[in-house]
């Protein structure tokens, strides 16, 4: 399965998923570190607010995100392969 459309069920059907929601999972840090982070652009994937406000929440792009994981496996799997031929 593409894992943008694997994203897209998890977050049901949203392209663009809030920050809060993906840290914990998938950057193993809370929602607060992410929000500092982002604000200082230190996250793996580009992070955004839609709106003009500081209240906006912060953005992922679903995108953004399956090309980050996606390069994440792909050196698993080299690492892997290295290791067990």
């Amino acid at each position: 399965m593409n894992t943008y459309f694997g994203l897209l069920a998890e977050f049901n059907g949203r392209a663009e998923i809030p920050l809060e929601e993906v840290a914990p999972r998938y950057f193993s840090i809370s929602a607060r570190t992410a929000g500092m982070r982002a604000g200082a652009q230190a996250l793996p994937v580009p992070a955004y607010r839609a709106g003009d406000s500081q209240k906006s929440p912060w953005l992922v792009s679903a995108v953004d995100l399956a090309r980050y994981l996606d390069e994440r496996r792909a050196e698993a799997h080299e690492l892997w392969q290295r290791v067990n031929d």
